[in-house]
């Protein structure tokens, strides 16, 4: 099975346990401070790895490492992260269960990518039509990428809309070459 798909699976697991409880705000703040603890201290995947620590060793590590208050749930996540040998899909876990989270709460991240930065007030207007487009609180994300020559491109959902001149100039080059194709046949 893929670290993808495995990711997946034990997100939905803790995602739906962590929603019979009532716990998913906890579990996604837990989560996202551990996610944190792990970037600055990358070491700490290392040595849950290792083959010479004992399973106790390492949940003592995984449980000191998170030093805010623990909720028994995420605990226990842990305790199966670590006996399944799959503690290495934290990061990847955590990303997938702030989406899901967010999905539930009904907010919507969308990347917006432009050659220049928009100003504030054309962001604002993005994010005042997607929202009513896709009825739903909009978290967005700009970035720049000159190479799109203008315009812009959204990604959201898995989804994209391109609306870029880059895209535009692309599609006039197929015309013109299907229209000078069709002329000599």
């Amino acid at each position: 099975m893929s670290d993808t798909i495995a990711a997946g699976r034990y997100t939905r697991a803790l995602f739906e346990l962590a929603e019979k409880e009532g716990s998913l705000a906890e579990i996604d703040a837990e989560l996202h401070a551990f996610a944190k603890i792990l970037e600055a201290q990358p070491k700490i995947l290392l040595l849950m790895a290792n083959p010479t620590l004992t399973n106790q060793e390492k949940y003592a590590l995984a449980l000191g490492a998170l030093a805010t208050k623990k909720t028994s749930l995420l605990e226990r996540f842990f305790h199966v992260m670590i006996d399944k040998k799959r503690f290495a899909l934290l990061p990847e876990i955590q990303k997938i269960f702030h989406e899901r989270f967010e999905k539930k709460q009904g907010v919507q991240e969308v990347t917006l990518l432009s050659a220049v930065p928009f100003s504030s007030e054309v962001r604002e207007k993005f994010k005042m039509t997607l929202a009513k487009k896709l009825r739903s609180e909009i978290r967005l994300i700009p970035q720049t990428d000159p190479g799109i020559l203008g315009g812009f491109v959204l990604r959201f959902d898995g989804k994209e809309i391109d609306c870029s001149f880059r895209n535009r100039l692309h599609e006039i080059q197929q015309k013109l070459s299907s229209s000078v194709e069709e002329g000599i046949a």
